[in-house]
């Protein structure tokens, strides 16, 4: 940012100027998603100018909306969640068990409740409730430092029974080794060294990076690590799960946020239509029968009374509607 803006004051930046800014690492060839991640720290530090009532209105405020059209704009093709297939989920896990077994519990962690990496390394033991199968996200952990989830708000997850039974598992390994090491008490943090340590994520990705070769002789595509979650909230949108709830469990403030991104993977089915089949419980109306098949045609066409007349009657016994009246031309 600095090269751009010089000395300017802070209090004279204008909307004109950020896009001129635009507009000029646009020609340099940035990214709109590396030049809007620029400028949200302009709007940040507008945003504390604004509280001490430094500038009256923050110019940076509308900013994002701004580069998502210029991104769409010069985007060359329409952009897409990746996400894993329950089926490439299973071959990960199973993978995981098998060369890498300490790796697992997170992998699982992360594919079946949507948290994100930084929230995973910052769950403690006191976070996990067996008995109700809730999990809380309190803090995240980033580059060793503790934070607040991404949310800025404690949020509680729910916890599938196989989820449950690894970490139970893993509790259990817990506890052995800190006899045998001799520590005074299980670490606190669920996914930890073998120090007893934070993991560091440094190393959750290179546990991630050993795996792609192996699971692509398998089938499952070599997407990121940061796709668990698009994987968890496609998988519970396609299931029929509401999208206040898939919101709710990724931390998202606002719901409409979930439906732009993951409404693709929502349900078509038009076959069940009974919430619309009104009085039809109570009419004791039967369906209607099946296109007859090519022998029940001849059969009708060789009738010597298959007129329009017996089909209408066919049709009132069938369905209790009024046949229509016929006149005396037809």
């Amino acid at each position: 940012m600095i090269p751009y803006f010089g000395d300017q004051d802070l209090r004279s930046i204008s909307e004109a100027d950020l896009l001129d800014y635009i507009a000029v690492k646009l020609e340099a060839g940035l990214a709109p998603a590396t030049i809007q991640n620029g400028l949200s720290i302009v709007r940040r530090v507008l945003n504390l100018a604004v509280r001490d009532d430094l500038i009256a209105k923050n110019p940076a405020s509308g900013i994002g909306k701004l580069t998502q059209r210029v991104d769409r704009r010069v985007a060359s093709e329409v952009r897409s969640i990746n996400a894993w297939s329950r089926d490439e989920v299973e071959t990960l896990l199973s993978l995981a068990a098998e060369y890498e077994p300490q790796f697992e519990p997170l992998l699982r962690f992360l594919m079946s409740t949507g948290a994100r990496r930084g929230e995973a390394l910052g769950l403690r033991w006191d976070d996990i409730d067996f008995e109700r199968r809730r999990i809380t996200i309190r803090r995240a952990l980033k580059k060793v430092i503790t934070v607040t989830p991404k949310s800025g708000r404690a949020r509680v997850l729910a916890m599938p029974p196989t989820l449950a039974l690894s970490l139970f598992n893993l509790l259990t390994q817990r506890q052995r080794e800190a006899i045998h090491r001799g520590w005074a008490s299980v670490p606190e943090p669920v996914f930890c060294s073998e120090a007893g340590t934070p993991l560091d994520g440094r190393n959750v990705t290179r546990s991630w990076d050993r795996r792609p070769r192996r699971a692509q002789k398998q089938g499952v595509r070599p997407l990121r690590l940061h796709d668990a979650p698009h994987t968890f909230a496609t998988l519970a949108v396609s299931a029929g799960r509401s999208i206040r709830w898939v919101a709710d469990q990724l931390g998202h403030a606002n719901p409409e946020l979930t439906l732009r991104v993951y409404a693709h993977a929502m349900p078509v089915e038009e076959s069940d239509l009974a919430f619309a089949d009104f009085g039809a419980a109570n009419s004791g109306a039967k369906r209607l029968d099946p296109a007859p098949t090519s022998d029940d045609d001849s059969q009708k066409d060789n009738a010597p009374c298959a007129t329009d007349r017996g089909h209408s009657r066919n049709l009132e016994r069938e369905t209790g509607i009024e046949p229509a009246t016929l006149s005396l031309g037809s």
